[in-house]
């Protein structure tokens, strides 16, 4: 129970700042430099602020137009409605005018167009401003296109009597007036004034660049990019140290971007129309000449219309092709009749085959009746009768009529055959020619309707050629006009301010932090605590005395207080096993290991505990000294065998506090504190004492410590703030890994308190005490 309660006691810690991203050797820096985190900071400020003051500013000027792209759903309603005329579709597209907007011929439209290349400047007591819309003057060149360029130029310009200038270089001067035309090595150039009037303390200067450079110059800081992958708008930006100025040249630039656009529409319309112009006369004319082709060609054939006279033709032929069938027929019923007739006299002719002729038909009826009353009278009379001889008599006559009439009418055919196949071949022959006339015809058609139709496409795309040379609609409109942000881009004064004070409070936190990273020595007890896992058993206060100081029994500091904290640790140490022998070493010389040594022991016999000191660094005493000893001690006793009685010391501080010094220097330290008589001492000093404390060289340095370690019951190992190296904490470790100190526990001196914290619980108390008894020393003195 003793001992966790112990274990607790020796966790805490005098004072530590509370844990945070910062280490504790920052935080303590930082609270006791904590004047250069407010000092640092204002200076940054004040100087960031002159900066600004100071800086020239460079803005942000947006624009953003929309770019027909029919792929995104772009629409141009005036566009449309030419298309809609029979016009043909705009081609456009987002990727291609975006190369054209950043292209560098367009930036140098508008250089040339604005002069860019030309600037003026006002220097006044602290700063050069360029000048542009509220400039007294300024400079235009008359021909850019041929201005001769050589290298920049600054040319000083000083305001004369009335209304003239001087203008002064380096090597050269020029006088004129303003309005007036001057020569310059850039070309002939005209000053003029403007209603703003020049300040009489500020020097006016121009520059003339070189125009490659300022292209350069807007092309690197003009950005043109598209809003998204879904729509055709395009925003454009550029920065510049004069919003008015930016915005002309935002300006200019999408106004020669839609002329440049309009004017490659119309160069291509101008050289439609060139085109159609020429190919229009030349088909004009060959018209013409097919036209007077066809007229001669008619005129010739004595046709008025080609297709006509053929059919008139062919309709003729039919008809005296059947006509000659029906006469051929018609004389082929006549033979036959004829041979009828002969072949059977006695029978009677059928009369539907007969001509339709009126005469021959009467003829015919007239032989058929006489040959019926021929047969009739036959029957009923004799053939000699005279009746009947000249019924035979009359129908022979009628035959022979008949015969005659048949004979009359196969000549008249057989006329009339021939007449018909005469004016049938005369028909045939001008047939026959038909086909080649047509063809003839047909071929200047056909010439004629290709010119014709060549001509009606010309002139309809003539019309609509002029159609789109009128109109003056461009590919893009613009969105939002060009306009500077109201706050300069660079610098920004919030942001530059913020950052200032952030550098003021990061730079003395650099030094602290680099301080840190630099140096090597143990500088608060987290640097132990972090690399070592022994207990540390007290933190001894930082005190300003050169000698060894040992606290009084009334005293009340807070070193006092320190020492009576490690005092009660040890007491616990004490309470679970009986622990005389306390060994107290260090890494090095100069960590305090005497001072503690003493103190304890003083500290310890306050409480009424026999207390010895024994001084076993015998290669550089001091404690004899400091407390004004005899210098006789532990070399005297292991060497000529001097009695205990005779070397102990009382210390003068307390009744209960004795001391035991180190002697003479011994030739060989190390061999004599390994010999039989040293722990025959300690062992017969045990039964006296209550508390030995063993004072021992610097276990980092010689081997002393280690030899009569096995004589203590407890180690305390001493490490002095920014004294002990950090590397010297791994000798420790290994010292603790190897259990070469018995008990190892850890003291840490040499503390300094942080700032605003009091160690001691009666300080308060004691600085009234010692303005008491300042007080009374004062009085007593006057008296």
């Amino acid at each position: 129970m003793q001992e966790k309660l112990l274990e607790n006691i020796t966790r805490t810690k005098t004072i530590h700042p509370e844990k945070g991203l910062l280490s504790p050797t920052i935080r303590r820096g930082i609270r006791s430099n904590w004047y250069w985190f407010v000092i640092s900071p204002i200076l940054c400020i004040s100087s960031t602020f002159i900066y600004l003051r100071y800086a020239t500013s460079q803005y942000v000027v947006n624009a953003s137009i929309l770019i027909r792209d029919d792929s995104r759903g772009s629409e141009f309603g005036d566009v449309t409605a030419l298309e809609n005329l029979g016009l043909g579709p705009v081609q456009s597209s987002v990727d291609n005018e975006l190369e054209v907007l950043k292209s560098r011929t367009l930036m140098e439209s508008v250089v040339d167009d604005l002069q860019l290349f030309i600037r003026c400047f006002a220097s006044g007591h602290v700063k050069t401003a360029e000048l542009y819309e509220k400039s007294p003057f300024f400079v235009q060149l008359i021909n850019p296109d041929s201005i001769h360029w050589v290298k920049p130029v600054t040319y000083s310009l000083t305001f004369q009597n009335g209304n003239k200038y001087r203008l002064a270089t380096a090597d050269t001067e020029i006088y004129g007036i303003f309005g007036d035309t001057i020569l310059l090595p850039q070309g002939h150039a005209i000053i003029q004034k403007t209603k703003y009037k020049p300040a009489p303390e500020d020097k006016y200067s121009i520059i003339i660049s070189e125009k490659n450079e300022v292209v350069d110059e807007y092309s690197a800081s003009l950005k043109v990019q598209a809003a998204n992958k879904l729509v055709s708008v395009v925003n454009i930006s550029l920065t510049e140290k004069l919003p008015v100025k930016a915005e002309a040249i935002m300006q200019q630039l999408i106004e020669n971007y839609l002329k440049a656009s309009i004017d490659d529409k119309n160069r291509i319309a101008d050289s439609t129309i060139i085109f159609i112009n020429e190919n229009l006369r030349q088909v004009s004319a060959e018209l013409a000449e097919i036209e007077k082709r066809i007229e001669n060609f008619l005129r010739s054939n004595h046709m008025t219309d080609v297709e006509e006279n053929g059919k008139l033709l062919v309709q003729t032929s039919s008809q005296l092709s059947r006509d000659r069938r029906q006469y051929t027929i018609q004389l082929k019923i006549l033979e036959c009749l004829q041979k009828y007739i002969g072949e059977f006299p006695g029978h009677a002719i059928p009369s539907s085959l007969f001509v339709q002729d009126p005469n021959f038909i009467a003829i015919v009826r007239n032989y058929n009746d006489l040959h019926s009353l021929l047969k009739k009278t036959d029957a009923t009379t004799a053939a000699a009768h005279p009746s009947f001889q000249a019924l035979q008599a009359e129908l022979k006559g009628a035959r022979e009529n008949l015969l005659e009439s048949i004979q009359s009418q196969k000549q008249e055919l057989q006329t009339g055959i021939a007449a018909l196949n005469l004016h049938v071949e005369g028909l045939q022959k001008q047939t026959d020619k038909i086909p080649s006339k047509t063809r003839t015809f047909l071929d200047y058609s056909r010439q004629q309707q290709i010119k014709q139709e060549l001509y009606t496409f010309l002139l309809k795309k003539r019309v609509e050629a002029s159609i789109s040379r009128s109109s003056t609609f461009a590919n893009a409109r613009i969105i939002d006009k060009p306009k500077a942000d109201p706050d300069p881009v660079n610098p920004q004064k919030k942001l530059y301010l913020l950052l200032a004070g952030l550098i003021g409070f990061g730079f003395p936190l650099a030094i602290l932090y680099l301080h840190e990273t630099l140096n090597t020595q143990v500088q608060i007890s987290t640097d132990v605590t972090s690399r070592l896992k022994i207990p540390i058993l007290a933190e001894i206060g930082h005190h300003n005395r050169s000698s060894i100081s040992v606290f009084q029994s009334d005293s009340k500091s807070h070193i006092a207080e320190q020492f009576r904290v490690l005092r009660t640790h040890i007491q616990f140490l004490r309470a679970t096993k009986s622990k005389h022998v306390i060994l107290l070493t260090s890494s090095i010389g100069g960590e305090g290991k005497s001072f503690i040594a003493a103190n304890l022991c003083n500290a310890l016999a306050l409480t009424g505990k026999k207390t010895l000191l024994i001084e076993l660094d015998l290669r550089k005493p001091k404690i004899a000294n400091y407390l004004n000893l005899n210098i006789e001690g532990v070399t005297d006793h292991l060497t000529f065998n001097s009695s205990l009685s005779t070397i102990i010391q009382p210390s003068g501080l307390h009744g209960y506090f004795d001391v035991i010094p180190s002697g003479p220097l011994p030739p060989d330290p190390a061999e004599l504190l390994c010999t039989e008589k040293t722990g025959e001492m300690i062992s017969q000093l045990k039964a006296q004492y209550d508390f030995i404390i063993l004072d021992t060289p610097p276990i980092g340095l010689v081997t002393d410590a280690r030899l009569i370690a096995h004589h203590a019951d407890v180690s305390l190992y001493v490490i002095r703030q920014q004294f002990t190296q950090k590397h010297q904490l791994e000798t420790i470790r290994g010292i603790s890994d190897g259990d070469l100190l018995p008990g190892l526990h850890l003291i840490i001196n040499d503390v300094k308190p942080l700032p605003g914290y009091n160690y001691g619980y009666y300080n308060e108390e004691e600085n009234i005490l010692q303005r008491i008894r300042k007080w009374l020393k004062l009085n007593t003195k006057s008296r």
